[in-house]
């Protein structure tokens, strides 16, 4: 999977893959293998030549937060029509927890129109609050949760119906 690393103003090419049970992490040219594993709390366990981290992985629309040793680090999908890994949301627009942590304010309601990268929620986990968007322009169908809920990893927060457009069936690109 390619990613964009945002550190400071600059964007770096991050390419991801799996190899059996290691992970192989190009980055700018550089491969810097790794091995990663997930634990029963939803977080990794990463080892590298640096040593072993813990992180944990929540995705936002077309962008990954990384949050590790306290900071919060951005991979951005530079398309997100060729996103391959469809973990934290489902083929229509659902959005799941990544990682366990307390609603903190639902933004919309039943039926609402959203538009694709509006905020539906914010989430709280590890002291650090995470603005989760629509992954798609639609109508809410659900909300499954309320402020103050506290969710586990993969429970379902919203489930937005997608919109179908005559732009997106006749489109070329």
């Amino acid at each position: 999977m390619l990613l964009n690393f945002r550190c400071e103003d600059e964007m770096v090419a991050v390419d991801v893959s799996r190899q059996g049970d290691d992970w192989r992490l190009v980055i700018d040219g550089q491969e810097a293998p790794l091995r990663a594993i997930r634990d029963q709390t939803g977080s990794w366990l990463v080892d590298t030549h640096q040593g072993r981290r813990r992180l944990w992985v929540a995705r936002d629309g077309d962008r990954f937060l990384v949050f590790c040793d306290g900071r919060v680090h951005v991979l951005d999908l530079p398309d997100p029509e060729v996103a391959d890994d469809e973990e934290q949301t489902s083929a229509g627009g659902g959005l799941f927890a990544a990682m366990p942590g307390k609603v903190v304010k639902v933004l919309v309601e039943q039926a609402a129109r959203v538009e694709a990268g509006q905020a539906v929620l914010i989430m709280e986990s590890m002291k650090m609050e995470t603005e989760m968007t629509a992954p798609v322009a639609g109508t809410v169908a659900a909300v499954h949760v309320q402020d103050g809920q506290l969710v586990g990893q993969g429970d379902a927060l919203v489930d937005i119906t997608a919109d179908i457009t005559e732009e997106s069936e006749g489109d070329d690109s």
